[in-house]
């Protein structure tokens, strides 16, 4: 979650959850007006929503139901039977963590977890359910749009376990994160302008109930022009050539206590026919973006020496003078399907990577550094790894045995998640995080109203946060 501040000779970085930010567009002579300049955008509802009158609005049962209509299947599969069969992807069996195509690459993926596996049996849509999962915020994530407009940002929606059955304990979340496609992808970012107004217009709305309306309506039916943001195609579902497209649904899971991991899933449609009668959609376990395997930094893997090339690559990014504006990005093959954030400080987790570095991997590393000109040590440039995935991110990176250099420190979660149950944000969401955001929402509105003075140059394959494009930070 990053987003930046961009000025003609400068750049302001600042991260707005745990990830990159990279080159970044310059703006310069505006071209015409089409909207009102902004200023004062208020955080709690036009960045990171947790009115409990809004969430009432985003039931888990009504956004599975819209997802999984919205996917064209057979009126005979449920939103129980979607829930269920994901969840029974955290067991072994059909369709379950031992299919050879999860975790192709064997990084290694703890297959079973019996206490996530549980949850297949669950039915969390039941009227006297015991099981259930409540809305506890919703996220503007505008910044994550692509700078060539290919989609208009990611708008996400975070559930948190409630249980009452004694069989069933501990935290879990899950966080729908749609990516919302451009009407009018010829017109490049510009076209999300409508997206953008909306957003930050709620600052300025004083009544709750008017802007719960307005959010569920974004949500459930979209602005004029857009498509609704719930809908399977939003969450990955995979294009006419069978890729994944942008969007993902991810979850940090702790179910009994047992251990903190998060995974990502995109939607599959599957037919056996040509009729939408023969189709079904599955939320399908795929490498969770940014945790590239420890193997990889051993040498232990097959495309270890691949690996050492591509991440030598990042090392600029990674050498960033600020926490917020450290980045890195990696190919999915290079990737872990979960990333592990419950590590004791002190103990060596999958994505330690200072510990678990080999000898070639830390000469590569040093090699670069020498080649940037650069003092920071190869431990504190591979803690700085560390901090853009999953688990670092959530936990592992506040250790402070995990010297980044340069006086960086990360900022604090709440304890494996940067939202709780109740809504109560993190500090870095508050202090560092939904500011930056702030940033760039104004500065993209006001380069665009009477008196801007930008001109974007959009840079390929980053979004407007200057984080890689598809992140799911």
């Amino acid at each position: 979650m990053r987003t930046s501040f961009l000025t003609r000779g400068s750049l302001v970085l600042l991260l707005v959850a745990c990830g990159s930010a990279g080159n970044l567009p310059e703006t310069g002579q505006a071209g015409s007006a089409v909207t009102t300049c902004v200023s004062g955008t208020d955080r709690a509802r036009s960045l990171a929503v947790t009115d409990p009158v809004a969430l009432q609005k985003f039931g888990f049962g009504r956004v599975m139901d819209q997802v999984r209509v919205s996917g064209n299947v057979a009126a005979s599969q449920t939103s129980t039977d979607v829930f269920q069969t994901w969840m029974r992807t955290f067991k072994k069996g059909p369709g379950g963590c031992d299919d050879p195509k999860i975790d192709p690459n064997k990084y290694g993926l703890v297959c079973p977890r019996d206490a996530e596996g549980k949850l297949a049996s669950v039915d969390p849509f039941a009227p006297n359910a015991k099981v259930t999962f409540l809305p506890v915020a919703l996220f503007n994530r505008f910044d994550l749009a692509p700078q060539d407009g290919k989609n208009c940002g990611e708008y996400r929606i975070v559930y948190a376990m409630k249980s009452t059955d004694p069989n069933v304990g501990g935290r879990a979340f899950i966080i729908f994160e749609a990516a919302l496609p451009n009407p009018t992808p010829a017109a490049g970012i510009d076209a999300c302008l409508p997206v953008a107004t909306f957003w930050q217009g709620l600052s300025s709305n004083p009544d709750a109930a008017d802007r719960a309306a307005k959010l569920e309506s974004f949500y459930f039916n979209g602005l004029p022009g857009f498509a609704p943001v719930v809908q399977a195609a939003n969450y990955g579902l995979p294009n006419g050539r069978g890729a994944h497209t942008a969007g993902q649904v991810r979850t940090n899971f702790f179910v009994d206590g047992v251990r903190w991991h998060l995974r990502e899933f995109k939607t599959l449609r599957t037919c056996t026919g040509a009729g939408a009668d023969t189709c079904r959609l599955d939320l399908e376990h795929v490498a969770a973006k940014a945790n590239p395997a420890n193997e990889l930094f051993a040498g232990d893997a097959a495309r270890s020496a691949g690996f050492r090339t591509a991440f030598a690559a990042q090392v600029p990014a990674l050498l960033a003078t600020s926490v917020a504006a450290i980045g890195m990005s990696t190919a999915d093959k290079f990737n872990e399907y979960e990333s592990v954030s419950q590590v004791n400080f002190g103990q060596t987790g999958d994505v330690d990577y200072a510990i678990l570095a080999g000898p070639e991997m830390r000469k590569s590393v040093q090699d670069a550094l020498n080649a940037a000109g650069s003092s920071i040590t190869v431990d504190q440039l591979l803690h700085r790894a560390t901090t853009q995935t999953c688990g670092g991110c959530h936990q592992i990176s506040q250790d402070p045995n995990h010297d980044l250099g340069g006086g960086l420190v990360v900022q604090p979660s709440r304890g494996f998640v940067q939202v709780d149950e109740d809504g109560i944000l993190s500090d870095a969401l508050k202090k560092q995080f939904l500011p930056a955001r702030k940033a760039i929402l104004e500065k993209f509105i006001n380069d665009r109203c009477a008196g801007g003075n930008g001109v974007f140059v959009p840079v390929a394959g980053l979004t407007l946060g200057g984080s890689p494009e598809g992140s799911a930070n």
